[in-house]
């Protein structure tokens, strides 16, 4: 797409530059002279001394009338019609005010074209401006006023009709050929912040917007197609306003742009001092200072594409940014800068007054436009080629994490298997050893209950490694809840303290029966360990339509009140509750099951109770 569009670009210069040196040019001498007083007539500028000059006349931004005399060469077949009258061509089209003096044919009516008057005043339509001029058999003189607010760049052309229809049509043809490649431009732009929304090319999106509409208005589309809706005046107005909006949005792309590059702190100040500048532009403008506001910026268009040159060589950490994938390498970056500078000073110098510099100076702003976003465009397409490869590398680099981590919880399951297994069968070791030891009932019934805590720990460490292995499956049968409640509650070490109320009847209940003991187990044993000693622990199930609510209550113990926060989180236990042994995975554990069937988990705090309610909704 690049290639295409810089082929295009090529194409489109190349006809406009033929068409420059094909055609016959009448105009034999220029000349200029400036009225600073602005008050001078025909009648008293006609013999004053006027100084030559080739090519376009350049004088910058002035409050000064320019005068400029041209010497029109003799035409000999003058019955050939085509020939019988000459074309005064004049470009470019944001000049003020242009009005012509011709001693051939001099009336009342002022003869005045510009971008303050209407389309109409041309006398042959063009996006140019355009007089009309009878030919004669002798070299003759015309006379050109030129009063701009904008800068007096003026190319001023004698053509034929032939040559004058085709300059338009070659004209036309780059003005359609840079708005296409404008558009394209916009389009991806806009395409790929709706997908990415990445700041720096949304940045780029707006820039786009503003330099189409300022493109459509420096070559005239505005003119011919809001000239029903906007006064000239205002349409003036309005270019001025692009010209300075599209300034402003080039410095904003290039701010953002450099953020991801360690600059110096110096030259992070300067470049938000540049953007501060914007302001007192317009705050100029809107003063009635216009063309005040306009020199300051086409200064800072000539001046800071040279200063981001220079950041791209001295203003940035290179070697810090050495292993930074997202930043464009030193030589791509100075050699875009280089482009950027190129063709910037080749618009702003013409404007500024400095130099002509080419006979396509006129055209320069739209070129630069065109290129600028071109170079912009693939400055961005890198970066975003750079991106993506960045993307790539951390895919990559959390597929690998991915399956490291995969394999050390592999070797770590493993590994909790095997401990697990042997502290199991330390523990029934030791169980038994006790049993043949004589002791006291108390010592017997603490050493047996610290082994079975032991177990109990070691149970659910297993548990929830299978769990966040994803090992653990749910398989839902059948089951009555009643019976496994009653199941648990007589082989409980406290099933003397503990009451259960259940309806009469059965609760039949679809569910993994094994998963749903892990719950009421762990629900039941935190109760009983954290509860008041000696207190009673109600367990009560309730039927509704649809619904199994099961739940768990006991008084506050000596631990207090778990975090309501954090009662579900892994690990954790309050900070009363480590007299207790426990790993702080039960009730994790339990909620998470409680996920997997479809219910969910409920914890219920009071004054002097905790309550844990389980709710099932998937009862037949």
């Amino acid at each position: 797409m690049l290639r295409t569009l810089f082929l295009l670009l090529c194409i489109q210069l190349f006809a406009l530059t033929g068409a420059q040196a094909k055609s016959h040019d009448y105009v034999l001498e220029r000349a200029y002279f400036e009225d600073p007083s602005n008050s001078l007539t025909f009648a008293e500028v006609q013999n004053k001394a006027y100084t030559p000059y080739t090519g376009l006349l350049s004088k910058g931004y002035s409050t000064s009338n320019f005068w400029v005399r041209l010497k029109i060469a003799p035409v000999s077949d003058l019955h050939d019609e085509s020939l019988q009258s000459l074309i005064v061509r004049i470009q470019p089209t944001y000049l003020d005010e242009i009005e012509l003096f011709d001693p051939l044919v001099m009336n009342n009516q002022p003869r005045v074209v510009g971008d303050r008057y209407p389309l109409a005043n041309n006398e042959y339509q063009s996006l140019s401006f355009n007089f009309v001029v009878p030919s004669h058999q002798e070299a003759r003189y015309v006379w050109l006023r030129l009063k701009s607010t904008s800068t007096n760049l003026m190319q001023v052309r004698v053509l034929d009709l032939k040559d004058t229809k085709q300059a338009d049509h070659l004209f036309d043809f780059f003005a359609i050929g840079a708005s296409a490649m404008l558009i394209i431009f916009l389009i991806w732009s806009g395409l790929h912040w709706l997908l990415f929304r990445e700041r720096l090319v949304g940045i780029f999106f707006i820039r786009q917007i503003i330099s189409i509409l300022f493109f459509a208005s420096y070559v005239g589309y505005f003119r011919v197609f809001l000239a029903d809706s906007l006064a000239p005046s205002q349409l003036d107005y309005l270019l001025s306003l692009l010209v300075i909006l599209t300034s402003f949005s080039g410095i904003w792309f290039h701010v953002e742009f450099f953020r991801d590059y360690q600059l110096h702190r110096y030259f992070r100040y300067s470049l938000n001092f540049m953007m501060a500048l914007f302001p007192v532009e317009l705050l100029l403008m809107f003063s009635g200072h216009i063309i005040t506001a306009l020199t300051i910026n086409m200064m800072m268009i000539l001046v800071i594409p040279i200063y981001l040159l220079f950041i791209a060589i001295f203003g940035i950490s290179w070697k810090k940014l050495s292993d930074e994938i997202l930043n464009l390498p030193k030589k791509s970056l100075i050699f875009f800068h280089v482009i950027y500078v190129l063709i910037t000073a080749i618009a702003a110098i013409p404007s500024l007054g400095f130099s002509a510099l080419t006979e396509l100076a006129p055209h320069t702003v739209m070129v630069h436009g065109v290129v600028t976003g071109l170079v912009l465009l693939i400055m961005l397409l890198y970066r975003s080629n750079r991106i993506q490869q960045k993307h790539l590398l951390q895919l990559a680099f959390a597929h690998q994490e991915t399956v490291s981590e995969k394999q050390r919880r592999q070797e770590q399951g493993h590994f909790l298997e095997m401990l697990t297994h042997e502290f199991k069968t330390s523990l029934a070791v030791l169980r038994l050893s006790l049993a043949k030891v004589n002791m006291g009932s108390k010592e017997a019934q603490y050493a047996e209950q610290a082994i079975a805590s032991m177990n109990d720990v070691i149970e659910r460490c297993g548990q929830v490694q299978a769990l966040d292995d994803g090992q653990i499956k749910v398989e839902k049968t059948e089951l009555n809840i009643q019976a496994l409640l009653n199941d648990l509650v007589e082989n409980s070490r406290e099933h003397a303290r503990i009451k259960l109320t259940a309806p009469a009847h059965q609760v039949l209940f679809k569910a993994d029966e094994k998963l749903l003991k892990v719950i009421f187990s762990n629900l039941l044993d935190n109760a009983c360990k954290y509860s008041k000693a000696n207190s009673e622990i109600e367990v009560t199930v309730e039927v509704q339509p649809g619904q199994v609510n099961v739940k768990f209550e006991n008084q506050v113990g000596s631990a207090g009140l778990p975090d309501k926060d954090l009662v579900f989180k892994k690990y954790y236990r309050s900070p009363k509750a480590h007299q207790q042994v426990g790993s702080g995975l039960g009730l994790y554990l339990t909620n998470k099951i409680a996920r997997m069937l479809g219910a969910e988990l409920r914890y219920i705090p009071s004054n002097n109770k905790v309550s844990f309610e389980l709710c099932l909704t998937e009862s037949i």
